[in-house]
């Protein structure tokens, strides 16, 4: 391989665990343009033709051969990889008949293809939008014959079932699914079937309507027996996790999504490791209510990762890279077209991590990743009908596989752990289990801890009520009664109450009194309410601590409070607010610019909001008590001085979803002397938007790209921002935070798109449309047909944004009046929006949208 260059790069802080720099020495490749750690070699094997698809799922076959599957409806091959130290060998590509394929219609797409792939146990497993299956070659002749269907899955789009591993015992297998895939009926669970939103003030749903009708327990990893008669669920609460690896020890690991339109608020999850323990819960909900990663009935990440769209993932411990690597894990990031190094540490019976770039591109979409027999590691980049290839990654001096030393120190923890977790989907086992776990609510380590409350939450209630209500330790206490208040019945409010009463906050550890916060939320969200008297006793009790000087010590305080409608909580919060500093986020510049996706992470670094007063202004919404006209002023002027901040596409939904729960709050009175702070916030104006010069015309593809047959050299900045407005496109989409909310932000979009492409998606909208902006189509009982995006929908009723020029359009249509609910393949952007421009104006809107608003851009320069 030649390389033009070697470059040195030093990577930011930000993106590192514990924030201690990392640095590390790249080169970029010269035949691929990527950047890759020194010692490894990255080599193109295949460019995948139009007429083969968009790859997006890989496994190996026992002959080393690789299963891909295309997206959509170009079917299932097989790929007889040349061998790594031949150079002149060939690569073999085989198409595979007879596959299930059920297609969805999606825009002008029709997608069916497999999304998981792994060979096991004699057969191919493949999973689907819409089934689980097992496929054999029953006749020896090399070609699958035998396709069973094991399961019919929930279809999920791409939050569907995806990847596909081998347990770590070797006799069975775990499939993944994101959030939209619903947990299958037949599934047995190691942990109780309680799930619940489980947040105490009332949570909003998404401002963009995502995920608004997908309940706990989210996204979800089940253990399947090889013959597919067994399902077990062993962790959920997961947003999009797309792949799972196992280490050396033995130990499962996810990697879930974010929802980057929550950027700027507090409820946003950066993507995270997660380490998933038997029965894990890890807190994924829709809207506001994702729980923080401290909440004490939940396993907390290994490491949040940042900004991204996770995808493939495996640990080099059967690789050939250098021994240095072996306990390592690599993690793929499809959005912005990076593969991560993953660096985990004993963490007590858990682990922690850091992280660094192994290699990345722009464009480089990795939709899967496997370290192949020969040890190497192979990736694939496709989806959503990009371009897709076939890449192999190398080292320059290759290692024998299994020279790493496994992680060692902590394994009586970890034994410790697996023996409260053999207990976990046991119901039998009765007061062995109990006496055996009960110790164990008090311990110093919080994955044991929580292992040691499901085994007790496995059990009938009768045998452990009484001794939650009798425990003495603190520690067991408080997570005793958060089993009970799970478990329990509501009758027990008031008693779950006082027994949390007698214990003494001020003597906790921070840990325990996030702990005790969280135990007395979920005995306000799930038991009858506690009588006035001990209500009131605990407002006493904790009104003292409250503020401190701990960021979520105070935002519990804040919600406990606020619920209880302390009569101090208003003042002491407004006075918390006007002295908390927004802490601006900070991630890898560079790294953002790959994606449109980035923008807004970077024009909300560029202008920060203050994320933690959102979370106390969210928190007070709903308080009646303790208001001023001083604290109204307060409250209001810095919740609309807040609309004028920038984050993800959600955030000023939610800000004006605050403001609009609060007014409603209101006296007559109050609302009147806050009037002028409570005004509506203005959309884009469409009629005050500039117009073509023209003379347009009705603009084909094949026209249009003949403009573009020479590259675009000396057009006019100033011309093509006008263009972006002259087209509506502002109304919907941003560039360097200027425009609408309603579309993708289109600042790196060049980076991402071919003009192909991007003239494709303005010509015909309705050919590829994402699932985070797809429309519905809403049927009423007497057959009238309402068309746009639902933001909410509940037991009361239906929201839906019926404009893409204007998100406050918002018709609101009773529960039940709606017979039916379907996805619309018709995109909300309208087709022809560029026909009344003329050539010139065509070139010059294109080299805005190519340049990202960059006036600098070398569209704009003469040859």
């Amino acid at each position: 391989m030649r390389y033009l260059m070697t470059i040195c790069l030093v990577l930011a802080s930000c993106l590192a665990a514990q924030g201690q720099p990392i640095a590390a020495s790249y080169r970029l490749d010269a035949d691929t343009h990527i950047n890759i750690q020194e010692g490894f070699d990255v080599e193109l094997l295949y460019e995948v033709p139009r007429s083969q698809g968009s790859w997006v799922s890989m496994a190996f076959d026992p002959k080393g051969r690789l299963i891909v599957s295309d997206q959509d409806d170009k079917g299932v091959f097989r790929v007889t990889l040349p061998s790594a130290s031949d150079r002149g060998s060939e690569i073999h590509v085989e198409s595979l008949h007879g596959f299930p394929y059920e297609p969805v219609d999606w825009g002008e797409r029709k997608v069916g293809g497999a999304l998981g792939f792994l060979y096991a146990f004699d057969s191919l497993y493949m999973s689907t939008m819409k089934g689980f299956y097992r496929c054999q070659d029953t006749d020896g002749d090399d070609q699958y014959d035998r396709f069973t269907l094991i399961k019919r899955l929930t279809m999920g789009w791409e939050h569907s079932a995806h990847h596909i591993v081998l347990s770590e015992d070797g006799k069975a297998i775990y499939l993944v699914s994101g959030n939209y895939g619903r947990l299958p009926d037949g599934v047995d669970t190691r942990l109780p079937r309680v799930w619940g939103k489980d947040v105490l003030i009332e949570a909003m749903p998404d401002a963009m309507g995502h995920a608004t009708s997908v309940r706990a327990p989210g996204g979800w990893i089940c253990r399947i027996s090889p013959d597919g008669g067994q399902w077990t669920l062993i962790g959920s609460g997961f947003r999009n996790c797309v792949d799972m690896a196992i280490n050396p020890e033995g130990e499962l690991f996810t990697f879930d999504s974010d929802l980057e339109f929550d950027i700027g608020c507090p409820w946003y999850r950066p993507t995270r490791i997660c380490h998933v323990t038997s029965g894990s819960e890890f807190g994924w909900r829709n809207g506001t209510a994702k729980w923080p990663e401290y909440f004490a009935d939940s396993v907390g990440p290994v490491l949040n990762v940042g900004p991204g769209s996770p995808t493939g993932m495996s640990f080099a411990d059967h690789s050939c890279f250098p021994k240095a690597y072996q306990d390592k894990l690599f993690v793929c990031d499809w959005t912005f077209g990076t593969i991560y190094v993953v660096d985990l540490i004993e963490d007590g019976s858990s682990y922690r991590a850091t992280k660094r770039e192994f290699l990345s591109g722009s464009p480089l979409n990795i939709a899967a990743m496997r370290f192949g027999p020969d040890g190497n590691m192979y990736f694939i980049v496709g989806g959503r009908n990009t371009a897709s290839k076939l890449y192999r990654v190398r080292p320059t001096n290759p290692d024998k596989p299994g020279q790493a030393a496994p992680h060692v120190k902590n394994q009586s923890l970890r034994d410790l752990r697996h023996s409260l977790e053999r207990y976990h989907g046991d119901h039998n086992a009765g007061q062995v289990a109990i006496d055996k776990a009960w110790p164990y609510l008090g311990d110093d380590d919080r994955r044991i801890r929580y292992a040691a409350r499901i085994a007790i939450e496995n059990q009938s209630v009768d045998l452990w009520r009484d001794r939650v209500l009798n425990e003495t330790q603190p520690r067991r206490a408080i997570y005793g009664v958060i089993a009970l208040a799970r478990l329990g019945d509501r009758s027990l409010g008031d008693a779950v109450f006082r027994k949390l009463l007698t214990i003494d906050f001020e003597k906790l550890p921070q840990d325990d009194r996030l702990a005790y916060l969280r135990a007395t939320s979920l005995c306000l969200i799930r038991m009858d309410r506690p009588t006035d008297a001990s209500a009131s006793a605990m407002i006493a009790q904790l009104d003292r601590f409250y503020p401190g000087d701990n960021t979520a010590l105070n935002t519990e305080l804040c919600r406990v409070m606020s619920y209880l409608n302390a009569p101090t909580v208003v003042a002491k919060t407004i006075e918390l607010m006007k002295e908390t500093h927004t802490q601006a986020v900070r991630y890898d510049t560079e790294m953002l610019k790959r994606h449109e996706y980035g923008q807004a992470i970077l024009a909300s670094m560029a202008n920060s909001p203050n994320a933690q007063n959102i979370e106390y202004a969210y928190l007070l919404r709903q308080v009646k008590t303790g208001w001023t006209l001083e604290s109204r002023k307060y409250y209001f002027g810095w919740l609309k001085d807040s609309l004028t901040k920038s984050g993800g596409k959600s955030y000023i939904g939610h800000v004006r979803a605050i403001r609009e729960d609060a007014i409603q709050h209101l006296s007559p009175e109050e609302a009147r002397a806050v009037d002028w702070l409570i005004g509506e916030v203005a959309v884009v104006d469409l009629d005050k938007l500039p117009r073509p010069k023209g003379p347009g015309q009705a603009w084909t593809q094949d026209s249009v790209m003949a403009l573009f047959k020479q590259p675009l050299h000396g057009r006019s900045y100033e011309n093509g921002e006008r263009m972006f407005s002259a087209g509506k496109c502002v109304a919907c989409h941003r560039i360097k935070g200027r425009g609408g909310y309603a579309g993708p932000d289109l600042g790196s979009l060049g980076n991402r798109f071919a003009i192909q492409d991007i003239v494709t998606s303005i010509l015909e909208p309705s050919k590829t449309i994402s699932d985070q902006y797809q429309a519905s189509q809403v049927t009423l009982n007497d057959g009238k047909v309402y068309y746009g995006k639902v933001i909410y929908r509940n037991e009361h009723e239906l929201a839906l944004v019926t404009s893409a020029f204007d998100p406050s359009r918002v018709e609101k249509i009773p529960a039940g009046d709606v017979k039916k609910v379907e996805p619309s393949a018709v995109s909300m952007m309208p087709p022809g929006l560029i026909y009344t421009m003329n050539a010139d104006e065509l070139k010059d809107l294109m080299a805005y949208l190519i340049s990202g608003g960059n006036p600098d851009h070398q569209v704009f320069h003469d040859k």
